[in-house]
């Protein structure tokens, strides 16, 4: 199977791993990520900082797809109410409670209130530069 997911924008790592959500609507793409997703909503991101050094690498991407499930030790894209976004380990959801550990082990494991979190999407692949295509 063949396919191309957008690139919808990127993820500066900040220093406490959370980045702003830089995402712009599927026309908007700066361009395509060759790899096949069978989540019609899947988007990619490109990864900007070496805070999730050795998983995710400065100018990888991260295919998300937002349609699909994700269990206990699954990537997840986390998204805040409060505008802020982070890529971590899903550990659990508990009594109201998420909690989510960092790909960097020198991190503490992160509990959210789940009235604080607006979204949690599936990290389906970290994919290499080498399959980024450019919009032209």
């Amino acid at each position: 199977m063949t396919g191309s997911v957008p690139v919808v924008g990127k993820a500066v790592l900040g220093p406490e791993g959370y980045f702003e959500a830089m995402e712009s609507p599927v026309e908007h793409s700066v361009g395509f990520l060759n790899i096949y997703s069978s989540d019609p909503d899947a988007y990619g991101l490109r990864v900007v900082g070496n805070s999730m050094n050795p998983r995710i690498k400065n100018n990888e991407f991260v295919l998300v797809e937002p349609s699909k499930n994700y269990v206990a030790g699954d990537e997840v894209l986390v998204k805040t109410t409060k505008g802020r976004a982070m890529i971590k380990e899903f550990i659990y959801y508990r009594d109201g409670q998420y909690r989510f550990d960092s790909v960097n082990a020198d991190c503490d494991p992160i509990f959210i209130h789940e009235d604080e979190v607006a979204a949690v999407q599936y990290v389906g692949a970290i994919v290499k530069s080498a399959r980024f295509t450019a919009v032209s």
